[in-house]
């Protein structure tokens, strides 16, 4: 048999104080039950932890010197347990999230800002990179959920859908496009254009959706990423392809036309390990990021009002 951890915690706790009566009180027990409990260790043991008298109680040297080697490991396991219920309880803890870099901005901000505010003392780690990095940071047990747009077809993954976001042409307020209600694919062979690198996802979604119509000409620039487009878009260099939730979400100078013929869309969701629960601080904040994103799909999906539009 082995000692119970009731029996050392009451060892510790009367070796500590050097008293039955405190002991007990400070671990919620009777002194009966007390006394059972370090006679039952002793007996298990075969030694005399504690020499007793009416008036005082004084371990042994043996008690001296087990006291020594199984207390700290008593405060560690009660630490343990400590931080475990404060995470269960969202009073601690991390939560930590993958997210394409086309998705942060839109998605995590307000729902951190939220969460924060209920549960101060819970990290949130972000880890923001492209689909194909995001979706092996999940696998990995890197992070414990993410927001991708792939991987919704992997065995080895939950996808969750949270929206199904168009794809539009990103234009300067003053271009002469910005004032369409639509534009057609083959339009843009008209103007200066940048685009996203293959080593982007969303440049593949592009391309096979486009793979019956003329190439578009030669790029004016190509980037990694479709953030970078907003700031090559801002700054007059051409027009861009991104994803809807990629525009900013205050009227700016930046604004976003639908394109047709063909109309081509993402589903962004929350993938996580199949078969593995998430922790408590996990889960809360998935929850709260998937009622954040239903309350806002509808307005962030809304066309944003331009110029008087003219038929296309």
């Amino acid at each position: 048999m082995k000692p119970s951890l009731a029996d050392l915690r009451a060892f510790v706790t009367v070796g500590e104080l050097q008293s039955f009566a405190a002991a007990a009180k400070a671990l919620h027990l009777s002194q009966p039950a007390l006394s059972r409990r370090i006679s039952h260790l002793e007996g298990m043991l075969g030694v005399r932890l504690f020499d007793r008298t009416t008036r005082s109680v004084a371990l042994t040297l043996l008690g001296e010197r087990f006291l020594a080697q199984v207390r700290g490991n008593v405060e560690d396991l009660d630490r343990s347990v400590a931080n475990l219920l404060d995470a269960a309880q969202l009073e601690a803890g991390d939560v930590t999230i993958g997210c394409v870099f086309s998705a942060v901005h839109h998605f995590l901000p307000p729902v951190i800002r939220s969460f924060r505010e209920q549960h101060p003392r819970v990290l949130v780690r972000i880890i923001e990179e492209g689909a194909d990095e995001v979706l092996a940071a999940v696998k990995q047990g890197e992070c414990d959920f993410a927001l991708n747009y792939i991987g919704m077809q992997d065995p080895d993954l939950e996808f969750s859908p949270l929206l199904k976001e168009p794809y539009v042409l990103a234009c300067p307020a003053g271009h002469p496009l910005a004032r369409r209600r639509s534009v057609r694919w083959e339009e843009l062979a008209d103007y200066p254009h940048a685009r996203v690198s293959h080593a982007s996802r969303n440049r593949l979604f592009i391309d096979q959706a486009l793979a019956e119509l003329p190439p578009l000409p030669r790029p004016v620039c190509e980037v990694r990423h479709v953030s970078t487009l907003i700031g090559l878009v801002e700054n007059g260099l051409g027009v861009a392809v991104v994803p809807r939730l990629t525009l900013p979400r205050t009227r700016t100078s930046v604004l976003g036309v639908p394109l047709e013929k063909p109309e081509i869309s993402r589903t962004i969701g929350l993938s996580q390990r199949a078969g593995r629960s998430l922790s408590p601080a996990a889960a809360a904040f998935a929850q709260a990021l998937t009622e954040a994103s239903r309350r806002d799909a509808r307005s962030a999906l809304r066309p944003r009002p331009t110029k008087p539009a003219t038929r296309s």
